[in-house]
């Protein structure tokens, strides 16, 4: 079925399109060529076969317009070399002649249209439009395939497709990781999916059942699988496999996540989530989260010590934030080497800081505290001295988290109305 095209359309689709007419009658050459160029973007003219062949070659033109009988090589005869050299153009056909062999021949050559001498000036820019709008349509499709390939080329994870279970695309970091250098090599070394992939977790498939029909089975698992490669004859690595089925199609889309890069990054996450961004400490959050654990389960004393920078605001004002942030950074560091390995150190907001001791009492606790401000006092950080102000609390038996804080809170304001730089519990 033809496409039906308004007038605008056709000159919205010519505007684009670079037209090669090929017609060895001057006359008629130049009459044609000059009705085109007030329609078609670019028009070039040849006056025979060979001429037109080489401009095609040059030039590659979207439509091809010619003549059949010509000196040196005929139209038919171009048209097949052009067909050689680029099967998708779109050649149209002038003709007086209406004879079989003329059909037949033409119909060798992949002719996509016939226009009738004397021609209708008007029915070729039709057919000339309707021809260009499939070839325009095409490159469309042709540029979204490539980037489709490139974005999937670029992801560090397997991708590949199949169909009738041979292998159809696959991404370059398969391809590479397999060492095949093209899918008809890898074709050739496996001759179905069960070939290239081994099911490792869980229920495996029973013996003769196609993979899948095993994902079929198992859309809501995780699946892992091994990938068997062809230069050693092993299963290698663990992989999370992930695929989809093309509706309506025998086609099937995998995506292999190597389970190693899979857990770091997930580990990756989890750290970032729990972590101050600038210190590497705990986050309040998270520190929350630990408190209320260990208010819920000790029994053992539990104390915190809450502490922050003596005139801090003074340091951003005097030196800069970016030398506010090196002694946050620095005072980080410097306490969490003194601290046990199952004590908790979290930022708590701006400069303040806070400490959890799981078993030990308010005055060991005091000791610690005490201990930690003398360091402080005593080191110089970031080219500067700076001192800290604590509050010490242990948790009594009743007391819900947020007044657990509050008194250890209360504590360090204390600590700093008396005078800063002291520990107050």
């Amino acid at each position: 079925m033809s496409v039906e095209l308004t007038e605008d359309e056709v000159e919205d689709i010519l505007k684009d399109i670079v037209l090669l007419c090929v017609e060895d009658d001057k006359d008629i050459n130049r009459l044609l060529s000059a009705f085109l160029r007030k329609r078609v973007k670019t028009v070039i003219s040849a006056f025979d076969g060979q001429e037109g062949l080489d401009i095609f070659k040059e030039r590659n033109p979207d439509i091809v317009v010619t003549d059949i009988r010509m000196p040196n090589i005929d139209g038919i005869q171009m048209a097949g070399h052009i067909r050689e050299i680029r099967q998708d153009i779109k050649i149209i056909v002038t003709t007086a002649f209406n004879d079989e062999e003329f059909f037949i021949k033409a119909i060798d050559a992949n002719i996509d249209s016939f226009i009738k001498k004397p021609i209708d000036p008007h029915k070729l820019v039709e057919t000339i439009a309707r021809l260009a709008l499939v070839s325009l349509q095409k490159r469309e499709l042709d540029e979204k395939s490539k980037l489709i390939s490139f974005i999937l080329n670029s992801l560090p994870n397997f991708v590949f497709t199949t169909r009738k279970k041979k292998l159809e695309f696959a991404n370059y970091t398969f391809l590479n990781f397999l060492n095949c250098a093209s899918i008809k090599e890898f074709n050739a070394g496996y001759k179905s999916l069960e070939d290239i992939l081994s099911v490792t977790s869980g229920d495996t498939p029973s013996e003769g059942m196609d993979l899948i029909s095993y994902l079929d089975k198992h859309k809501e698992d995780e699946i892992i699988v091994s990938i068997n490669t062809l230069k050693d004859n092993v299963s290698s690595g663990a992989y999370i496999l992930k695929y989809d089925h093309l509706p309506e199609s025998e086609t099937y889309l995998f995506s292999l996540t190597d389970v190693k890069n899979y857990e770091n990054k997930r580990k990756e996450l989890e750290i970032t989530t729990i972590t101050d961004e600038l210190t590497g400490l705990y986050n309040k959050r998270y520190f929350n989260k630990i408190l209320s654990t260990h208010m819920t389960d000790s029994g053992y004393p539990v104390s915190l010590i809450f502490f922050d920078i003596d005139h801090f605001k003074a340091v951003n004002d005097k030196y800069g934030h970016l030398s506010g942030d090196c002694v946050l950074k620095e005072l980080a560091a410097l306490i969490s080497r003194q601290i046990r390995d199952h004590d908790v150190l979290a930022r708590w907001g701006g400069e303040e800081f806070i400490l959890l001791t799981p078993q030990i009492n308010l005055d060991i606790a005091a000791k610690v505290a005490q201990r930690l401000r003398r360091s402080i006092e005593a080191q110089t950080i970031c080219n500067m001295k700076i001192t800290s102000s604590f509050g010490v609390a242990t948790y009594m038996e009743g007391e819900t988290e947020e007044d657990f804080l509050n008194r250890a809170d209360a504590l360090l304001y204390e600590a700093k109305r008396s005078g800063r730089n002291r520990v107050c519990y």
